[in-house]
């Protein structure tokens, strides 16, 4: 009896028509209680003491409170406005105990789902724009848009800076030193800082000719005796404003050393071998073209064009197109003298189109 009655309430709930949607649903907390950790709070102030402390408080806000709930209880129930606040409420907001309905999933529209473990799509979910080019497209467009940039600051701003533009003026015999630095153009570089110091011992001010001599031996490797130079750079700190003063500290105490009498070093011969002498080979003044090489050269290319001209009518100059003409008639003459002819060897039925020999 009690196998019968269980097959009865198995076979009665397997034909129910509820639909099974809202055992997949997600449940509302929204007005039972806030998101919190804590237990729920039973005792609540009463509504009375909210207002005593509202009508007690100098707040603006709180006089504000209560002027609204006045003009919420003088509006009739009946009102537009309850209608419409209530029916906000309805809709807006579910109430104690509704169950949210479940949202249907669809299948992702697209190939690329197979194997997927998550092969459903959400609402919440963006689509895949499928008309969007690739990675290389887009650096493509990103160069593009760059050039672009360029162009218009070559355009409208460069001009600009024809304002800010001053004239040249050589540097006069008090600058006698000359600093170069190097600029990436707004990027940071480690070659950036490096100042690169050039002076001539010559320019130097207030120098005898023994006192410059002493200096180009002070300076040792970096003095160029081509040029008559002294280069030394600097790169040992981290701006451009303190290695251009530790060269102009350097050349100051080159200076000092330079017009100090105690020694003079004559007796130091100024030593070179740090540089490489470069021969630079001169154009010989033979080849030099004067007047008299002229009509030289002139009268002997009319002596070669008159050479040229008796052979040709000696007929002891070769014409390249007759002779490829002749040699191409020969060949096909050639050709036809060549063709093989086919012999018929006897007369019976049996040496009937055999094949003897080949007449030429």
């Amino acid at each position: 009896m009690a196998t019968a009655i269980q097959g009865f309430r198995v076979a009665a709930r397997s034909c129910s028509c509820r639909p099974a949607a809202h055992q997949y649903a997600t449940r509302t907390i929204g007005l039972d209680r806030a998101f919190t950790t804590t237990s729920t709070r039973q005792l609540r102030k009463p509504a009375e003491d909210v207002r005593k402390k509202l009508r007690k408080s100098s707040d603006p806000l709180a006089q504000e409170i209560l002027d609204l709930e006045k003009s919420i209880l003088n509006e009739p129930s009946e009102g537009e406005l309850w209608k419409a606040a209530l029916e906000n409420v309805a809709r807006d907001v579910p109430q104690r105990g509704q169950r949210m309905p479940s949202r249907t999933m669809k299948p992702k529209q697209t190939f690329m789902n197979i194997g997927d473990p998550d092969p459903w799509e959400y609402e919440d979910t963006l689509q895949d724009d499928d008309d969007d080019i690739n990675a290389l497209a887009h650096g493509e467009l990103e160069q593009h848009r760059e050039i672009r940039h360029y162009a218009r600051l070559a355009a409208w701003e460069m001009p600009l800076l024809s304002k800010l533009a001053k004239p040249f003026q050589p540097p006069t015999a008090d600058m006698p030193l000359r600093f170069r630095y190097t600029s990436y153009m707004g990027d940071q570089h480690p070659a950036e800082k490096k100042v690169v110091l050039e002076f001539s011992p010559a320019d130097m001010p207030n120098l005898t000719d023994l006192q410059r001599e002493k200096l180009k031996k002070l300076a040792g490797v970096r003095y160029n005796p081509e040029t008559d130079i002294v280069k030394m750079n600097c790169e040992m700190f981290e701006t451009q404003a303190q290695n251009k003063r530790y060269l102009g500290d350097v050349v100051d105490s080159l200076l000092t050393e330079a017009r100090d009498s105690t020694d003079t070093f004559e007796d130091v011969p100024l030593d070179t071998r740090h540089h490489h002498f470069k021969p630079i080979p001169k154009f010989p003044k033979e080849w030099k073209m004067t007047a008299q090489r002229r009509a030289e050269l002139e009268q002997y290319r009319q002596e070669v064009a008159m050479r040229e001209q008796q052979r040709a009518i000696m007929g002891q100059v070769v014409d390249g197109v007759l002779q490829i003409e002749e040699g191409l008639k020969r060949k096909a003459a050639a050709a036809k003298e060549l063709m093989p002819e086919l012999v018929m060897a006897g007369s019976g039925a049996k040496a009937k189109g055999r094949m003897l020999g080949v007449r030429r």
